[in-house]
């Protein structure tokens, strides 16, 4: 299978791209920063912005799926303008490709108090950067798409196991980024979680 995964170098997607390569895949990388890739060889590296249209066009052509990993940082939105220019890129080509978006719980309604959390932390301009994002891939028509909401995301070794829910995720239990990681693969060779309604990740 071709992946294209943007933004390998972050907390999810350095997992993604290791599972990605350990499973036999051809791999593209869309980074900001080749630096700060923790791997090198046996992919191909594409240096640039995920906001940017030529850019996630490049990325986009020729792969089965692609892979977002991106998130919010310091004041820099990236959410919305993202997912916008990866659902563009992949309505323009001859095969269109699944695409995998990772948002959060607190969005498109899943917890009114996971939502005011991350509005405290995050901010409101990034929270509503991350609803516009979601509600652009929950509104897809034409593009396969899965977008997963993960709950309280962590740095501790991963189990291989993730629970994935519909509904209300305000107890939902914390997930390893390696797990989330782990649903993202998984959910790129299977139907299972396809659709626009969005998929709640927990621990478990």
């Amino acid at each position: 299978m071709k992946i294209g995964i943007i933004g390998a170098s972050g907390g999810v997607g350095r997992h993604v791209l290791r599972q990605a390569l350990e499973g036999g895949h051809e791999v593209q990388a869309l980074v900001r920063d080749p630096a700060k890739l923790e791997l090198s060889g046996g992919f191909e590296v594409i240096h640039g912005d995920a906001t940017i249209q030529h850019t996630v066009n490049t990325l986009v052509e020729g792969n089965d799926v692609v892979i977002s990993c991106v998130g919010n940082a310091k004041n820099n939105f990236i959410m919305e303008k993202a997912a916008q220019a990866i659902l563009t890129a992949a309505r323009n080509q001859k095969k269109i490709p699944k695409c995998l978006f990772i948002s959060a719980i607190g969005c498109g309604g899943t917890s009114w108090l996971v939502k005011l959390v991350f509005t405290i932390i995050g901010g409101r301009k990034s929270l509503a950067d991350y609803e516009k994002a979601d509600g652009l891939i929950s509104s897809e028509m034409l593009v396969p798409v899965v977008l997963v909401r993960p709950s309280g995301l962590q740095d501790r070794p991963g189990t291989g196991e993730y629970r994935p829910f519909t509904g209300d995720g305000t107890f939902a239990r914390p997930i390893s980024r390696a797990d989330v990681a782990q649903f993202l693969m998984d959910a790129a060779s299977s139907s299972k979680w396809d659709g626009n309604q969005g998929i709640q990740l927990a621990g478990c």
